[in-house]
């Protein structure tokens, strides 16, 4: 972003009095020191560093900066979604358990009551009175016996009662702790999207200020970046595939045909004997969806984000993963990079904002970020950050 700072100085009448000019000079020289220090606070507001891209190149490299930076913030939304889905799971739960506690507590509260009503009515000569006026004093000890009994099983239900609506009062606050706690997360959910637009918004602004001419060298650069990917990955798929370091053999024709009609087909009408592991399967699956676009929180069928799409590939396997690039991160084992096998999941950046399926020969199938389709890319272009291997 960028700041303007102004500093405004005032223009004193000093008329003949020399007695206060030392300190009208001092005084300026103060003014000008402010001014230079509000210049190294704010050093983004130099109007030379608010000047638009001059060249197609600048603009491309800024519109894929925003649009990376949308992409990102994109994947801490779906990770706040997922911690919504699971906070709200376990409030159901817990208004459940409050639900059926509540009608323990309602049970014992009649016995308590009923307790209390025949303590009410049983009231009489204490023990000492009774020895002295009943003729059969060990018929009467026997009695009393029994009576201490019952009134310890009174005296335990009566606990029971209490310690019950103890609970219940905890399950009650645990449940309103949880509602509080995801109405925070509903504002984060709503901050977060507006953050990713704003880049988007950003991202439009600069391709507005582009000469027609400039956004046709643009748009055919974008075309050359994706002609350049596809035959990389063509090279990639003519190639042996590597792994474990070393060369597999080469598929016969009738393996390929199986693999081209396993891609095709939906997941559930797959053949179980494509592919060599389950992690080939969904790879098989994050091709069929070459060419279709990215979309904040898409999970197919036919728009998708990064997680989106390496959590259905997954699934159609039958390997639950979380709608998130940084949870997806601690699924599954961990593979060296050197290891890596088609299918296991690459994540990229620091903080974990992006992932795709690899897919042989150091490239990955990934959704990319706003403005842009699935498709395959070099491991090498993007940050690595680290390998897992679901299943």
């Amino acid at each position: 972003m960028n700041f303007t700072a102004r500093v405004t100085s005032r223009a004193f009448d000093v008329g003949s009095a020399p007695s206060i000019l030392p300190s009208l000079r001092m005084a300026a020289l103060g003014l000008a020191s402010v001014a230079l220090s509000l210049l190294v606070v704010f050093p983004a507001s130099l109007p030379a560093a608010a000047e638009p891209p001059t060249t197609v190149a600048q603009a491309r490299n800024l519109i894929k900066q925003l649009q990376n930076d949308a992409a990102g913030i994109d994947q801490q939304y779906t990770d706040v979604q997922e911690q919504i889905k699971e906070g709200r799971a376990q409030l159901r739960l817990k208004q459940a358990d409050a639900q059926a506690q509540t009608k323990k507590v309602e049970r014992l509260k009649l016995q308590a009551s009923q307790i209390a009503l025949a303590q009410f009515q049983n009231r009489s000569l204490d023990t000492a009175a009774h020895l002295v006026v009943t003729p059969d004093i060990e018929g009467f000890l026997s009695q009393i016996s029994t009576v201490q009994k019952v009134s310890e099983n009174q005296h335990a239900k009566l606990q029971d009662y209490q310690q019950a609506q103890a609970n219940l009062a905890a399950l009650q606050n645990s449940a309103e702790t949880e509602l509080v706690t995801l109405g925070e997360k509903e504002k984060q959910l709503q901050s977060l999207a507006a953050g990713s637009d704003n880049k988007l918004d950003q991202a439009k602004k600069v391709l507005a200020k582009l000469t027609a001419d400039q956004q046709k060298q643009l748009a055919e650069a974008e075309k050359k970046a994706a002609a350049k990917a596809n035959a990389e990955a063509r090279a990639a798929t003519k190639a042996p595939a590597k792994t474990n370091g070393r060369a597999a053999t080469k598929a016969s024709p009738k393996a390929n045909a199986e693999s081209r009609a396993a891609r095709k087909a939906p997941p559930s009408t797959r053949s179980s004997s494509t592919g060599s592991s389950k992690g080939a399967k969904a790879l098989a699956y994050a091709k069929a969806q070459l060419g279709e676009p990215y979309a904040r929180s898409g999970a197919g069928p036919s728009s998708w984000d990064c997680s989106g799409l390496t959590m259905m590939a997954w699934g159609s396997v039958g390997v639950s993963l979380p709608h998130s690039s940084r949870q997806q991160f601690s699924r599954g084992q961990s593979v060296a990079k050197s290891d890596l096998r088609s299918g296991d999941l690459v994540f990229f950046y620091s903080d974990i904002s992006h992932v795709g399926l690899y897919a042989g020969n150091g490239q990955v199938i990934h959704a990319p970020r706003p403005g842009k389709s699935v498709e395959y890319i070099k491991m090498s272009y993007m940050p690595y950050a680290g390998a897992r291997r679901p299943g």
